[in-house]
């Protein structure tokens, strides 16, 4: 059964710094940023919940994204309860992703309400993952926390397309106390289709640097590898590459 810790505190905000019309009223949206990293070469799934009391989730409209290639995609929210909302997503091997927890600003009615506080604390799963020897049911991640936000300019309850604008940023406290979290998942039957590099650039980047394998990842089974030589590197993934394409080719043929 997977395993779930709790990864930090969390607060969304787009509210006055001073409750008062006079300078200086400047408003604050504040956002959760979580950047997760998996350094195995294992495919993973992620399950972030978010819990918020008082106020709850209904209490203003909020988004969430995640982002591995740059292009900032958009989660569904979930519906149920109002205190709980749960995200799951991919995250590649040897990949790095950005979660992001954020006021709905493209909702006008949020920025100028400025109403918007909502806080909590976050638990975290990896809810599968593939199967890679050597690492059984449990996976490494790396995780740093952090809230940034903007201060809209002095007078506006709506982001203009130009003005003082101020940015914020802090680090939050993990709740392990570290980075680094080895969490137990369930590991899925079936073997993911990777999409690896021409063969020959792997062998030239093996003759080039016959060490190139240990830096990449910490698995014990890649570890092992790169003990050996360059030529037993090459037979031992050439070996691993023709399993892959014969296993590419039978999903093919069965889908």
């Amino acid at each position: 059964m997977p395993q779930t810790i709790n990864v930090s505190t969390y607060e969304l905000l787009v509210k006055p710094i001073i409750d008062s019309p006079a300078s200086p009223n400047r408003t604050v949206i504040q956002g959760y940023f979580l950047t997760i990293a998996n350094p195995s070469f294992s495919n993973l799934e992620i399950q972030l919940t978010f819990k918020a009391r008082t106020p709850n989730f209904n209490s203003s409209s909020f988004a969430a994204f995640w982002d591995v290639d740059g292009n900032n995609d958009q989660l569904p929210i979930p519906g149920g309860l109002g205190c709980v909302k749960t995200f799951r997503f991919k995250l590649p091997f040897l990949d790095t992703g950005l979660f992001l927890l954020l006021p709905d600003v493209t909702n006008s009615q949020v920025v100028a309400n400025r109403n918007t506080e909502i806080r909590g604390y976050v638990r975290l799963s990896i809810t599968n993952a593939s199967p890679l020897p050597g690492l059984g049911n449990k996976r490494t991640l790396l995780l740093s926390a952090q809230q940034r936000g903007t201060f809209l300019p002095q007078g506006n309850t709506l982001p203009p397309t130009s003005g003082d604008f101020d940015q914020l940023s802090y680090s939050l406290p993990l709740a392990s106390g570290a980075s680094e979290v080895t969490l137990e998942t369930d590991v899925r039957s079936t073997t993911p289709v990777i999409n690896l590099p021409r063969r020959q650039e792997i062998f030239d980047a093996i003759e080039k640097e016959p060490s190139l394998l240990s830096s990449i990842s910490s698995d014990p089974f890649v570890q092992r590898i790169s003990e050996l030589n360059s030529d037993e590197q090459r037979q031992m993934l050439n070996v691993l590459l023709e399993r892959f394409d014969v296993k590419a080719e039978a999903v093919q043929l069965s889908s």
